[in-house]
């Protein structure tokens, strides 16, 4: 338990930056699984949707990110001739999120430095 505030400062700034960590790659997993179940949708061949998840995860992060890949999905779903209606591609998103939420629950990343 800490004893000083020296102590309690770096324990606050290291679960600070676990939170970081893990908020940016349930984000990264995120877009990863909404791509991948976009493009199962529209029964894409794999090395379109490798394509497709690079483009997504290129997507800066920040404000307007989610409104960015929903863009962007809904762009390529419209090309290839499936228009799916925002809120449906809202609510996957939110599912997904939950799904890679849990993902990382169960399995957190390794870190290289021990950790």
């Amino acid at each position: 338990m800490p004893t000083s505030f020296q102590d309690r400062e770096q324990a606050f700034e290291a679960k600070f930056a676990h939170d970081e960590e893990f908020r940016f790659l349930a984000f990264a997993r995120r877009d990863k699984l909404f791509v991948q179940w976009a493009t199962v949708k529209l029964g894409l061949p794999e090395e379109v949707a490798a394509t497709l998840v690079r483009a997504v995860l290129a997507i800066a992060n920040g404000p307007g990110h989610d409104q960015a890949v929903l863009h962007h999905v809904a762009g390529v779903l419209s090309a290839h001739g499936a228009a799916v209606p925002d809120g449906d591609l809202a609510s996957a998103l939110g599912r997904c999120m939950q799904e890679a939420m849990k993902q990382l629950a169960e399995t957190p990343p390794h870190h290289s430095d021990g950790t």
